[in-house]
């Protein structure tokens, strides 16, 4: 027996159930469907939720929502195989609400979301995967799930089924597969510590954390970087590298994991700890450049699914543009059903929602930085040259101590050509 929603929502992370959240407030009938036994199973995300884009679609999150901890200390740390030379921002704005971001499991999180849905209205379907969309006169009418009755039928379909979405491509809305150089791999691992020795470790009382990224010379050339995170009683410890920067390599990630995590520095923070949890993802990497066709005939695509992950070189942040893009998609078709026209002549608000907020015009802003991140130089001599110059600074060795300019002029001659200096600096001026 076929059933009919008003919307199809295919994937109960973080973008399909802020839409189906937004619809079902809206009084549309939805289905919400998650292929894994619970909403949040097979995210692995440990990573850091700028909530802010929550104060609408839910005004009390903070209160309510499974937080880790909320984020005091945001860093940038420049790893060799002796030294970490870590930038550090800290200010009393962030140690009241309303807070400016945290750290979630996503196992929780993204349950504590879909129930939001649920009790909105929203009907959620787990443990259910949906092989293929159904077609009628030029429309996406539906889904067909590989359960032997699992025909649905809609008259919108938003696929927010993640970053390698076979529904976006089925629609037409992605003309090709995915190549290695359009993602990251992401390797995370959970550390159990007491919370007294977080605390202790990383400067914080209660419920205070922070988060850290690192690039350096660990990552042996590959395009990517490494997270340190804070939650309530573990640690997020992982890196997430370029699939096509490792093929090129040939370099094994779990390599560069281990690579990181035993560099001295890195290895205090985690020693003592038990490891809990290991896992691996795909995560979007290039930005703009990787966003497909948003909208079709009752269809659009959400969250990873749509590409939308941008870094500017300092954050990596995907989680509050997944729930942006959830909420717009849900907010356009809210009003593409009550007017009756599902039409891609219709549903092309969304794509001037998503340009007018802060996703499109953060993804416009930040277009090149993949290309100045992918610089090798970054991985290699820089963190070489910073470690020096940080050693001449603070070495007391009984000589007269040379002037800054000319201690980074005669350190960074010796590695790289000041010529080729100045253009990355140019380049990372221009763009990050």
């Amino acid at each position: 027996m076929v059933k009919h929603f008003d919307v199809i929502v295919v994937g109960a992370g973080l973008a399909g159930s802020a839409a189906a959240l937004t619809m079902s407030r809206s009084g549309l009938n939805v289905c919400l469907i998650e292929r894994a036994t619970a909403p949040g199973e097979k995210n692995v995300t440990g990573g850091v939720l700028y909530g802010k884009v929550l104060d609408d679609l839910i005004p009390d999150w903070q209160n309510k929502a499974p937080i880790e901890r909320w984020i005091v200390k945001n860093g940038i740390g420049i790893v060799t195989s002796k030294s970490l030379t870590l930038f550090q921002f800290e200010t009393e704005d962030f140690y009241n609400p309303p807070y400016n971001s945290c750290t979630i499991n996503r196992a929780n999180f993204d349950l504590w979301l879909a129930q939001q849905a649920e009790e909105a209205g929203a009907t959620l379907v787990t443990n259910t995967l949906v092989e293929d969309l159904i077609f009628k006169d030029g429309y996406v009418k539906g889904v067909k799930t590989q359960r032997p009755d699992g025909e649905l039928e809609a008259d919108i379909v938003i696929c927010a089924d993640g970053v390698n979405s076979l529904l976006a491509q089925k629609a037409g809305l992605r003309q090709k597969d995915i190549a290695p150089h359009e993602v990251g791999i992401g390797i995370k691992e959970v550390w159990l510590l007491p919370i007294e020795k977080i605390n202790e470790r990383f400067g914080l009382e209660d419920n205070q954390g922070s988060a850290y990224e690192f690039i350096g010379t660990f990552l042996n050339g590959v395009h990517g970087g490494a997270f340190l995170y804070t939650n309530k009683k573990t640690l997020s410890l992982g890196i997430v590298v370029n699939l096509g920067s490792l093929q090129k390599a040939a370099v094994q990630p779990s390599m560069l994991l281990e690579e990181f995590k035993g560099q001295p520095q890195i290895q205090k923070f985690i020693e003592g700890g038990t490891l809990v949890e290991y896992s691996a993802h795909m995560v979007p990497e290039i930005g703009l450049e990787m966003v497909p066709k948003l909208y079709g005939n009752g269809v659009m695509v959400a969250g990873d699914a749509a590409g939308f992950v941008v870094t500017n070189g300092f954050t990596f942040e995907g989680m509050n543009y997944a729930l942006a893009s959830g909420k717009a998609a849900g907010h356009t078709a809210v009003h593409a059903i009550k007017n009756g026209d599902v039409s891609a002549k219709a549903l092309a608000a969304y794509k001037d929602k998503i340009n007018e907020s802060f996703i499109g015009k953060n993804l416009e802003t930040y277009r090149k930085v993949y290309h100045v991140l992918g610089n090798p130089r970054l991985r290699k001599e820089y963190p070489q040259i910073i470690e020096e110059i940080a050693k001449d600074l603070f070495l007391f060795d009984g000589k007269p101590r040379p002037k800054l300019a000319k201690m980074v002029k005669s350190i960074t001659g010796k590695k790289v050509a000041m010529w080729q200096v100045i253009r990355d600096g140019f380049d990372i001026w221009r763009y990050m």
